[in-house]
């Protein structure tokens, strides 16, 4: 099961003037809890086994227009911790990371 908690919420302002609304948006930053799963299918290694009592990180971003969803992306199992996990989404928000270009930040900061 996926847990889902909103981290931070960032309102962008389009076009460089102070006025809210259809020019701007919002984007929202989510850090994802999961259960550790191993192997999909397949017999858990020993490894893996105690491991299962652990849990895995990952992000999301979703994008809103006028407070309607334009656009989600999210990602999960990127770190085994809470805290790099967090910090990797500080880095998103300070670059104000769009659902969009996530995949290709991502690639560049973890090299996946």
């Amino acid at each position: 099961m996926v847990s889902k908690f909103l981290e931070k919420k960032v309102e962008v302002i389009l076009d460089g003037s102070c006025q809210r609304g259809e020019n701007s948006l919002e984007l929202e930053y989510y850090l994802l809890e999961s259960d550790f799963e191993g192997c999909m299918g397949g017999q858990l290694s020993s490894e893996d086994e105690d491991r299962k009592s652990q849990k895995e990180y990952g992000i999301e971003i979703v994008k809103k227009h006028l407070g309607i969803l334009n656009e989600r992306r999210q990602f999960g199992n990127i770190f085994n911790t809470k805290e790099k996990t967090k910090e990797l989404i500080d880095i998103l928000v300070k670059n104000t990371v769009t659902p969009s270009t996530l995949p290709y930040i991502l690639d560049d900061l973890l090299g996946q």
